[in-house]
């Protein structure tokens, strides 16, 4: 009896360890293989020594007492980076230096320095004090992020004199193939380039909010679009606020900035 009992544990042992076995190499077969985010990646390359060069309409509105005046300046800017270091979170960050000129022959001016830096799941910018999140991985139509949580996105900016707060109300996300509208009439097409819409047309009766990237593999960004303008329908309607609110902003502005800069070569 003592032999029988033995030998029925050594058999349910048995029979134990192939279960086991079976259970190990099942686990092993749900195990994920690791998703090659290279593509992605991409869209935000990181090289020294390889300037890249954008031609920029920078259109600044003041607010005069013959009206609002609109200044446009046509630039040709050069962005390169320069040099790596490694940050105090252990990441390899890239200082950058942007200078630009004016069209057709002005001499190039330093204008300031900023840093790119790429993590698995997001690629960031730093200038003037500023860190954007400018992109997140993997990408994907519709995901939304807040690219501008590293700061206070109510701070306020002086352009043309007054202030402004640019950034407010911005929420980032990668365009749908139905949202892929925004493009300038002499904007070049890039294979699989992907479309960050930063502000979507916020509209409100004295602010107005458009803001957008276009990034491309192998090259990054290929077009930036903001506009940001205030009003109190002053200057347009003496400060009859329903007449405002339905004019277009080009007749009610008063104050902020138009930008578009676009990819050369």
């Amino acid at each position: 009896m003592l032999q029988f009992l033995r030998g029925t544990i050594r058999q349910a042992q048995r029979i134990a360890c192939v279960l086991a076995l079976l259970i190990l190499i099942g686990c092993k077969k749900e195990v994920a293989e690791p998703i090659d985010f290279s593509a992605d990646y991409a869209h935000f390359p990181l090289e020294l020594n390889q300037p890249k060069f954008y031609a920029l309409d920078s259109i600044v509105l003041f607010n005069t007492v013959q009206g609002t005046r609109y200044d446009t300046a046509r630039l040709e800017v050069r962005e390169t980076l320069v040099e790596t270091f490694t940050a105090a979170d252990g990441t390899e960050t890239f200082r950058g230096e942007r200078w630009d000129r004016r069209l057709p022959d002005g001499l190039w001016r330093f204008r300031q320095t900023f840093t790119l830096s790429r993590s698995t799941t997001t690629a960031t910018r730093e200038e003037d004090n500023l860190r954007f999140t400018k992109l997140v991985f993997p990408i994907r139509a519709g995901v939304r992020w807040d690219g501008n949580a590293a700061f206070d996105e109510t701070r306020e900016f002086v352009i043309g004199g007054e202030f402004l707060n640019i950034y407010d109300g911005w929420t980032y996300k990668y365009a749908r193939p139905e949202e892929d509208v925004y493009q300038g009439g002499d904007f070049p097409t890039f294979d699989n380039s992907t479309l960050v819409i930063q502000a979507d047309s916020l509209d409100f009766l004295i602010e107005f909010r458009l803001a957008y990237e276009r990034y491309a593999p192998g090259i990054g960004l290929v077009q930036r679009f903001i506009d940001a303008r205030n009003t109190q329908c002053g200057v347009c309607c003496n400060l009859d606020f329903a007449t405002c609110g339905d004019l277009p902003w080009d007749d009610k502005a008063e104050e902020g900035f138009i930008l578009i800069e676009t990819f050369l070569r």
